[in-house]
């Protein structure tokens, strides 16, 4: 009779254990996909916030041109896995990090409010660039963590979703000149 009890017992806790892994590959899988919508959701405000810069007549005639066509090739491609988005968005953060390098501190800048707060915006959506990357890039990890286990791959607990990969993104904000 105590035999039994203990056979029952860890059956129960086993069922319990690859239940657990198994939800919780699927709240990995989960955070991975409202990451990478939130990632993609993110670039796409920054390349209108640099189309804004850019036709706001900050920079000179070329840069401006240049970050409008980085923007626009940025904001053409939909798939945010795909080789060519991924190195439009890698040219758009190296443009927009040599032009506001290359332009005068702000101060010295004759500006109304609202290119102030599109300094501001920008700044902001960058920031949450690389909060979302990185948290796109944990989330990755620990499910590559979990999949590499051989229980989880033996009784193929992630089901039939797709092996995560991470993005390889670009996304080193540009230095931002103080506001005085």
């Amino acid at each position: 009779m105590l035999d039994t009890w203990i056979l029952v017992l860890i059956a129960s806790l086993a069922l319990w254990y690859l239940s657990h892994q198994a939800g919780r590959l699927d709240r990995l899988h989960h955070r991975i996909e409202m990451s990478k919508a939130t990632l993609d959701t993110n670039l796409a405000k920054r390349s209108g916030i640099v189309l804004e810069i850019a036709n706001s007549g900050l920079f000179d005639r070329v840069t401006s041109a240049v970050l409008a066509q980085g923007a626009h090739d940025a904001l053409d491609d939909d798939d945010l896995t795909s080789f060519s988005r991924l190195e439009t968005e890698n040219n758009l953060s190296e443009l927009l990090r040599d032009a506001i390098e290359a332009m005068q501190p702000i101060a010295q800048v004759e500006q109304n409010l609202e290119e102030l707060k599109l300094f501001s915006d920008l700044e902001n959506v960058c920031n949450r660039v690389v909060l979302t990357h990185r948290f796109m890039g944990e989330a990755v990890d620990d499910c590559l963590a979990i999949r590499k286990l051989h229980l989880v791959r033996l009784l193929h607990l992630a089901g039939l979703a797709p092996l995560p990969a991470k993005i390889e993104l670009d996304v080193v904000p540009p230095e931002f000149p103080s506001i005085r």
